[in-house]
Parts: C-alpha cells; structure tokens; sequence
C-alpha cells in the first residue's frame, strides 16, 4: 500500500466508470491513463449488479492497459458519501520495547481503536487519527522513533453499510483486479480540493452527482458534517423527458446544449426545436421553459441540502461552496448555489489536459489523496485492513489482524457472497419520487405545483 509508482484510482458512478493512472513519486501524482465506461449496474451510486459492474470495470481498464507499459492489477476506490456515519475513537496499549515506540505500536493501537460497538450491518471504511499521546505528552501526529511507556491513539471513524461495501468489494474482484484501499470520497475531496484556509476556516463541499447529490461540511481540518439527497443530474434529465413527452436521451442531449439551472439566464426570445413521442411533426418550445423545468428540480435538491446545512451553520463558514461532480457543469450551476445559500461558489474541475470537467473530479481526488498519504496515514490504514505494515524505506513488519479477526473477514467474505444485491438507501419521507407523474390536464402549472414540495 505504499504511496509510490503507480497507483490506479477506481470512481464507479451512477451513469459512468471512471480509472484514472498516476505515476506517483514523492507524494505528486501524474496522471498518465484515463480509462471511462457506461455504468450499467449502479444505482444512486450504490452497485446493485455485481457483474454488470465487473463487466463495465474491465472495459475501463482495458482503456488504461492499453496506455501504460505495465497491466493494471489493484486499484484505489472510491466510496460516496451516502450513509456515512462518524464517530470518534480511542485506543491505548503497552509499548513492546519501552525505549522505541514503533510502527507496530501504533498498529496495535489501531486494532484497538477499531474494537466499538457497531451494528452487525456496518464496518470501518477510514480512521484518520487526530492525534497520539505518548505517557502524559498529548499533540503528536507520528510517534514512531519516540520513548515511552504507554502509546494512546485519538481518531475519527468513518462507517459504511457492510453489505454496500460487499457488493462493490465483489464487482472488483470479478473484475480480475485486488482491492488496495478504500477512500472515502468526501475526504478524498477535502484534502486535494481545499488549501489549508479552507479546511481550517471551514467550506462547504457539493457533489453534484447523476444519482444523488452529496454536501460535505469541512472545518478544522476535519470532516464535520456529512448528508446526501437521492436525487441528481439523472433526475434532472427524467422531468425533461416526463414534462416535454421526449425520449430520455433526448432529454438528456437537449439540457446539456441548452439547458440552464436558473430561468432567469435563459432568453424567452431563443426557440428550441424539439419532437415529442407523441407527435408526428417537431415543434418549438423556448428556452426559458426548459431552464424552468430544470430549475425546479436544482432548487428542490439545493433547499433540501441547504436545510440540513443551516442547522448545522454551515453557510457562515469564510469558505463558501466548492461544487463538483457532472452535474455542476450545467450552464448556470454556480449561479444557482449562490442564489440558493447566498454564499460564495466555486466550480471545480481538474486542470490536466483530457479531464478539464468536474465529472472527473471524484477520481483526480482519489488518486492524489493516495498519494498524498504520509507514512503514519498508510500505517493507520494498513492496520485497519490487517495487512502486513509496509513503510517507505523500511523492511515488511509483518504485522497483521490477530488469528479471529482474519476469521472474520472471511466469514464475512462468505457471506457477502451470500447476501441479495443491496438496494440503496431508502429517501427520507419528503422526497418526491421519480415515479411520481405530473397531471396531463396543465402538465406545466401542475409540474411546478405538484412535482416538488
């Protein structure tokens, strides 16, 4: 699991796959291969077909294979931010050599971080330690070469429905390739999207999805608050096709040549030709109406964020909203957000060349988060997955999960194997469905009426 070489990143999407390959040395990465596929087994970001999923991963890979020199065998992954919960922890042991604390110390202090109570349906994704106390000294962030008596270590836990992670898990294997690390989206996000102020002041990070939409709330260097609404770009494209009788491609083709997330941008005078399924002959609709469907479902996605957010004084945080993911490259979006929250907003999308979209955000996150780990970070996770401690520089420990621990895993392994496909999580009661159809009697009146609350 060392940060070096090469490193490939793995963002399984509602509507799209994407690979990214770094070369990584001294923590930068490069990009140098960029694989992309249709995703035909995801669902609000949740695979609910293992071997779609495997089918659409291999397909993106090839496309990485056949630009580097070497075969792509592991990948980094990404997990969203649905369902996420956070908890803090602590773990204390006895230092086995009393005069040198080492990597294998603050291994076993992971192990025991990691023994909580947590329902049987959900698991350990990332422990980011806060901070470790050596006897009575308190504030050190990596204790290995130290002396002491007793090493205690303070983190953050991040848990994630066990059966989620299973099905993904599974996709990746049937796919030909190892699972190397699981990254927490959200936290991939914070730590290559925002400089220091940022994270320390506090800001807000959007992630506009095709499935769902994801804030994350960002202070102190840490990850404070995490929400997600069931609803994205997709949705967005289904009230198009639901509210003008057009095929969903079409839909989807005519909000992203035309289509702006605020009404108020578009120009009533610009006609836009379109052709119904129910209608033999084309017909001309005007731009501000499209912008008006679209606008409905942004703004009932941003209100149903921007409450939980404000709960929780998320909008009088100095860093305002990073936005990111596909959605936000509707013309528009930023607008959007600012008029929603009243707060500053920024697009980000990658730099390198080929990847210049915010789509691609989530996987340039994840490959320079990786790298980006310190030696103390790649322990930490190293121990949490209970595979042999490797550090840059220095031979194998060796050090593992004790003997029932690994039992676990693969009784858990068996029984993921077992487990039905998992469907995602279900919306809280004030979402309004896609199944829900506007009235055909004034479909216009009656969608902005009766489609949203």
């Amino acid at each position: 699991m060392a940060n070096h070489g090469l490193i490939v990143g793995l963002d399984v999407g509602t509507n799209t796959i994407k690979v990214l390959a770094a070369d990584v040395r001294d923590q930068q990465a490069n990009i140098v291969a960029v694989g992309r596929s249709v995703a035909h087994g995801v669902k609000k970001g949740v695979v609910v077909d293992i071997d779609a999923t495997a089918t659409d991963i291999r397909q993106a890979v090839a496309q990485i294979n056949e630009q580097t020199e070497q075969p792509i065998t592991e990948v980094v992954a990404s997990l969203p931010a649905s369902n996420i919960q956070i908890q803090h922890v602590k773990g204390t042991v006895t230092v086995k050599d009393s005069q040198h604390i080492s990597y294998e110390d603050v291994a076993n202090t992971v192990q025991e971080a990691v023994k909580i109570q947590l329902p049987s349906d959900r698991e350990v994704v990332e422990l980011i330690p806060t901070e470790f106390v050596v006897d009575d000294f308190d504030g050190i962030q990596d204790p290995n070469d130290m002396v002491g008596m007793r090493l205690a270590m303070h983190g953050i836990a991040y848990t994630a429905p066990r059966n989620v992670m299973g099905n993904l898990r599974m996709a990746i294997s049937k796919s030909g390739l190892q699972l190397r690390d699981f990254v927490l989206a959200p936290l991939a996000y914070s730590k290559t999207l925002l400089d220091d102020g940022q994270q320390e002041f506090g800001t807000i990070l959007l992630d506009m999805g095709a499935g769902q939409t994801s804030a994350t709330v960002v202070h102190e260097h840490q990850l404070k608050f995490l929400s997600s609404f069931p609803a994205g770009s997709d949705n967005i494209s289904r009230d198009i096709s639901t509210v003008l009788e057009l095929g969903l491609h079409d839909a989807d083709m005519l909000k992203l040549d035309s289509g702006f997330a605020l009404s108020k941008l578009a120009q009533d005078e610009n006609q836009l030709v379109i052709k119904k399924v129910s209608a033999e002959e084309p017909e001309q609709i005007s731009e501000t109406l499209l912008a008006q469907i679209i606008e409905a479902r942004v703004m009932q996605i941003l209100g149903k964020l921007g409450e939980k957010l404000d709960l929780v004084g998320a909008f009088q945080m100095p860093g305002g909203v990073i936005v990111t993911g596909g959605g936000a490259a509707l013309r528009g979006m930023t607008e959007a957000i600012h008029d929603a929250y009243n707060v500053q907003t920024k697009l980000f999308a990658p730099d390198d060349i080929g990847l210049r979209h915010p789509g691609y955000a989530g996987a340039w996150a994840l490959v320079h988060y990786a790298a980006q780990q310190t030696p103390i970070q790649l322990v930490v996770k190293q121990a949490l997955y209970g595979l042999p401690l490797v550090v840059l520089g220095q031979p194998s420990m060796g050090a593992q999960l004790p003997r029932e621990k690994r039992g676990e895993k693969k009784k858990q392994k068996v029984e993921q194997q077992r487990a039905p496909q998992v469907e995602p999580e279900k919306a809280e009661s004030t979402e309004v469905t896609d199944e829900e159809q506007p009235k055909k009697k004034n479909r216009i009146k009656n969608f902005f009426a009766e489609f949203f609350d």
